[in-house]
């Protein structure tokens, strides 16, 4: 039965000097980066747009007390582009293998096994929460991992009852990175060279059980934690990723009842596990020998849950992120919060006193005179006759006045907002403001405005590509719970050959490439090109055929006729493969085409039921199709389809 990676046992010195080197760590941490964690709390609070009073009594009681929402606005617009370009098609990951003497197929092969494991592993909800994050807030965070979770059963085996343990997980993770629960120096660029890096986690009881019979943690961890509760609803946990979580729930009105859990940290860092002086302290001039650990600390007690090494082959840390808008020489960037923050304030503000100015103009009022004989209580309707002594005694006035400008004010505000943000009328499917362009100043201004979603979404794609080769590294060293996908899949030898490579060429990009499926790589969007493709390759061969015809020269129509064979061979090749038709020469002209390439070359035909795997329009450095003996059938065939013609 699979299992953890086995537990260190520390002297009691060592273990002791990492415990001061947490705690001088943490703490110091955790304060510098309370107003990091402030800053998600506001910003969260912007997009939930959630009035602080019901009902406003300034300037009026009933004032306006509508927030604008630009934040969600702008995000959700961001948010539905990324993920409809991630998840529009049924395929999500694109394989390009490199390796020549690599078995041909293993690219499809290796996409469908990608995409099978990314399913189990329920990846969709975990790359939708990096995305939010980062767009959000400035930064994605997603950690590859591996789980083993054994859990207890009881079968009853004739009059007696029997316990066993049941593999409920077991294989590699893909997990969201909450930013506010990301413990990294701010003055450090990259995890995998941070001193440190880790993560705060908070589970319930049940959890941290689990994870210690799976052997995860110590044998004991429960027992030592048994009397420390984190309950996020009383405790001081500012400058914590729990505090983003306790305003989250107060945004919600989901706050729990009684949230009894422990609030633990993982660390990954480097350090002397042999007992020598703990590094990181002034009075040590040199660094002793440090090895790369995993470790697992709850701070409140000064209790080691676990420590273990670095369990990758490459030595790596399982943490990458990417920006949204990135800031120079720092880890964390710009997100849509950040950019909405001041824009949302005014253009609510504005909005608001807009909306009181017109309630305040069309509120009609009476001043009456004291001797015209009416009380307060006097009712109003239309088509009351007033009797008066004198003309002047009653009289309307209103309150204010209407300001038009207000409203250019108004949208001034979201015109800047729309130029920082990116996202505007076009952006979102909306019909422009005023007199409506023209298709083509339309289409260029499409153009441009994608240039800055194409980058912040590049930025999202290069960290799903980073976390899929780690997860095919993952699947590589501890294997994977579907291990019957190489026998029952087709091609799946194919898949299990490209595991057997080394580490360092995987993770290097020598042998292959796995990333998210692209544009220009998606099965969809290829097999459309080479449709069109095919059409205007057929224009252009029959108009260069008409045209060698009308200067009569023959042997120039001939070559032309051969070259389009080639070409017209190859287009249908490219749409058949995006279908993932098999046996392809058997419906093409490949096999013929080639036999004849390698007569024209002097090598000999094709061997019956050999199938090619390129088709060139003759010889490359010569620039054309050679003309050779053995070609005169081939001749013959395309001068009666020229006549034909």
């Amino acid at each position: 039965m699979a299992n953890y990676p086995r537990l260190l046992k520390l002297d009691k010195d060592t273990k002791e000097g990492l415990i001061l080197y947490l705690d001088r760590e943490l703490t110091d941490h955790r304060s510098e980066r309370q107003d990091y964690v402030d800053n998600i709390i506001k910003w969260q609070k912007d997009y939930w747009a959630e009035p602080s009073v019901e009902v406003r009594t300034f300037p009026f009681k009933g004032a306006a007390n509508i927030i604008i929402p630009l934040t969600a606005i702008t995000f959700e617009a961001v948010h539905a582009r990324s993920m409809m370009k991630l998840y529009g098609l049924d395929q999500f990951t694109s394989a390009e293998v490199f390796k020549r003497d690599l078995p041909s197929g293993s690219d499809v092969a290796l996409e469908r096994f990608m995409d099978f494991h990314l399913k189990a592993m329920k990846a969709k909800k975990s790359f939708n929460d990096i995305a939010t994050e980062q767009e959000k807030f400035g930064t994605g965070i997603g950690k590859n991992g591996y789980v083993i979770e054994k859990r207890i059963a009881t079968r009853t085996i004739g009059d007696e009852e029997e316990d066993f343990e049941v593999l409920t997980k077991h294989g590699p993770t893909i997990d969201p990175v909450a930013g506010p629960r990301f413990l990294m120096r701010f003055t450090e660029n990259d995890p995998q060279t941070a001193a440190w890096c880790g993560e705060e986690h908070s589970w319930t009881p049940h959890q941290v059980q689990v994870a210690e019979d799976s052997g995860l943690f110590e044998k004991g961890t429960m027992e030592s934690l048994k009397a420390w509760i984190s309950n996020s609803n009383t405790s001081d946990s500012s400058g914590s990723g729990q505090s983003v979580t306790h305003a989250q729930a107060e945004n919600e009105s989901r706050e729990p009842v009684f949230p009894k859990r422990r609030d633990y940290v993982e660390v990954w860092l480097a350090w002397d596990v042999d007992g020598k002086p703990v590094m990181g302290f002034d009075e040590y001039a040199t660094a002793p020998k440090t090895k790369e650990i995993q470790t697992f600390y709850h701070h409140e007690s000064r209790v080691l849950m676990g420590t273990r090494y670095n369990w990758k082959d490459d030595l790596s840390r399982p943490y990458r992120l990417k920006q949204y808008i990135p800031l120079e020489h720092r880890w964390n960037g710009i997100g849509i919060c950040k950019q909405c923050a001041q824009f949302q304030k005014e253009v609510t503000t504005i909005h608001r006193q807009r909306l009181d100015n017109a309630t305040l103009a069309n509120m009609r009022m009476f001043k009456v005179h004291k001797l015209s004989g009416y009380g307060p209580r006097e009712p109003i309707f239309p088509g009351k006759m007033w009797f008066l002594d004198d003309m002047d005694y009653i009289e309307s006035f209103q309150m204010g006045e209407v300001y038009n400008s207000s409203f250019a004010n108004e949208q001034s505000s979201v015109l800047y907002h729309q130029q920082y943000s990116g996202v505007n009328e076009i952006t979102l499917g909306m019909p422009s403001v005023g007199t409506p362009g023209t298709a083509t100043g339309d289409l260029a201004r499409i153009q441009e405005g994608s240039k800055k979603g194409d980058f912040t979404f590049s930025n999202l794609k290069d960290l799903i590509d980073e976390l899929l080769i780690d997860t095919f590294i993952n699947i590589k060293q501890f294997g994977s719970k579907h291990s019957d996908y190489f026998n029952v899949v087709e091609n799946g030898d194919l898949v299990l050959n490209l595991l057997n490579q080394p580490v360092d060429q995987i993770r290097s990009g020598l042998l292959f490439k796995i990333e998210t499926v692209k544009q220009q790589s998606n099965r969809l969007s290829s097999r459309n090109d080479w449709t069109q493709v095919a059409g205007m390759l057929q224009q252009y061969y029959t108009s260069s055929i008409e045209l060698a015809m009308g200067i009569g020269d023959q042997q120039l129509a001939q070559v032309i006729m051969k070259k389009a064979l080639f070409a017209a061979t190859e287009a249908m090749r490219q749409i058949l493969e995006t279908f993932d038709i098999r046996n392809i020469s058997r419906i093409t002209l490949v096999d013929l085409l080639e036999s004849m390439e390698r007569q024209a070359n002097g090598q000999g035909a094709l061997p019956p039921g050999s199938t090619g795997n390129t088709i060139q329009g003759g010889n490359p450095r010569a620039g054309g199709i050679n003309q050779a003996p053995g070609m005169d059938a081939f001749s013959q065939v395309i001068a009666a389809l020229g006549q034909r013609g």
